[in-house]
């Protein structure tokens, strides 16, 4: 393993505390332009996620309506009624953004996708990397600001549903990413330079409070606006 991927996952608590976690509860509030400009601004504004460590599952409740869940997986996206009766479904649900552009209005079930495998990826670094199939590499540090962040660049492997097979994460001093670049190509945009800030402890894993998203841009800097994606988690709960 690369030495800054080990500082990382020390400074994010280790890889030992996380190996036995089965789940990650947390609420949240998740707005932003992309929310509005996809037609689902309220969607996962106050919501509630569990987040299984181990696979690709993500659970959201409430969704659409009290007592209702929205399950995402990569293959297979659904809206499940308080009796577990399964009331919308997609398989194969990538498949369902050909074509989109930006102003594309997006269902329910696009959503589910599009939330589920974000939130897995954001909940999951740097531990994540860990797994076969990952190609981590250490490129050259960024100026911000005042300090200098070293930089990971992550090639994700195919089975994983994520933004893009590439993406970038910024390192500061004590380890912790700070900053992750990627292109989230099924919203239709363009790239994007995503801000992690409010990192606590919880349990021994060390999670961001706020999560904030705005273009990037050519020379690599963040554009001041528009804000793409704005969530705050009201703690965080492992099992």
């Amino acid at each position: 393993m690369n030495d800054l991927l080990d500082q990382t996952i020390s400074a994010h608590g280790g890889i030992e505390r996380w190996s036995e976690l089965t789940n990650i509860h947390t609420r949240l509030s998740a707005t932003g332009a992309v929310w509005d400009l996809k037609g689902q601004p309220k969607l996962f504004a106050d919501a509630e996620v569990d987040v299984d460590p181990r696979r690709q599952f993500v659970q959201t409740t409430p969704f659409i309506h009290g007592g209702w869940k929205g399950i995402f997986e990569p293959d297979h996206v659904r809206i499940v009624d308080a009796d577990g009766r399964i009331q919308e479904e997609r398989t194969q649900p990538r498949e369902s953004f050909a074509g989109h552009t930006l102003q594309t209005q997006w269902d329910h079930l696009h959503a589910i996708y599009f939330g589920g495998y974000a939130l897995w990826t954001y909940l999951t670094l740097p531990f994540v990397l860990t797994r076969p199939g990952f190609v981590v590499d250490e490129i050259a540090p960024w100026q911000d600001e005042d300090q200098e962040l070293r930089r990971l660049r992550v090639q994700f492997p195919a089975d994983i549903a994520t933004h893009s097979t590439e993406q970038v994460l910024y390192l500061n001093e004590a380890g912790l990413i700070v900053r992750h670049d990627y292109t989230a190509a099924i919203t239709g945009g363009g790239a994007g330079a995503h801000f992690l800030s409010g990192h606590k402890t919880f349990d021994g894993i060390v999670f961001p409070t706020r999560r904030r998203v705005f273009p990037r841009q050519p020379d690599n800097s963040a554009a001041p606006q528009p804000l793409l994606i704005d969530i705050d988690f009201d703690g965080y709960a492992l099992s």
